[in-house]
């Protein structure tokens, strides 16, 4: 996975370097995240976590309409679990690489959209109970413990000002079970809002 991600990020800075129809940002916004699980008992008990996100996106041309649009984000993930008497959170920080292909009609300003693959690498993850001392998240390959690749599908709406401010919302579909007991899933969906400057 480290090796991947860091092929990806070398494709992409050759690109921003290269391309003459590129152009550099960076966002920052909000997340609303929840999770799909099989679990008929959890499932009543899951409820949304806010998070945020920041980091910085390249735009490279690919004709008048079309463009290439990788990001390198930082994210907050997770949810929160219900009980009886009190709330657990399940938090997790993630590196996230969004690949979105996206059109708009106007290249300087106006409405676009996007969709594409989104690979992510939890970074690390903790579980708090209200009045408890929170606990680290094990990550691995273990029973018990969470995967670190997150692979996902994302869509995205957005407008363009200008040709250097935009803002943006963007629905990511977990595509990667977290856990390793094949009997269960826990995948991470969310619902993401930015608002983003472009610097070229």
């Amino acid at each position: 996975m480290k090796k991947l991600i860091f092929i990806t990020l070398l494709i992409i800075t050759t690109n921003i370097v290269s391309a003459q129809t590129s152009k550099i940002g960076f966002k920052a916004g909000f997340n609303l995240n929840n999770v799909s699980t099989n679990d008929d008992d959890l499932k009543h008990e899951l409820g949304s976590r806010t998070s945020v996100h920041f980091g910085m996106l390249a735009d490279f041309g690919m004709g008048k309409s079309f463009a290439f649009q990788p990001q390198l984000l930082f994210s907050g993930r997770g949810a929160k679990v219900a009980h009886d008497d009190h709330s657990d959170v399940f938090a997790f920080n993630s590196l996230e690489i969004p690949l979105n292909f996206t059109y708009r009609k106007d290249a300087a300003k106006g409405i676009f959209l996007g969709m594409g693959p989104s690979i992510g690498y939890n970074l690390s993850g903790n579980v708090k109970a209200e009045d408890h001392d929170s606990e680290s998240i094990e990550f691995g390959s273990g029973n018990g413990e969470i995967k670190r690749m997150d692979l996902g599908f994302n869509a995205l709406l957005g407008y363009q000002f200008s040709n250097k401010y935009f803002i943006s919302t963007n629905y990511s579909l977990g595509l990667s079970n977290w856990t390793n007991d094949s009997n269960s899933t826990w995948r991470n969906n969310l619902v993401g809002i930015s608002i983003g400057v472009f610097l070229k």
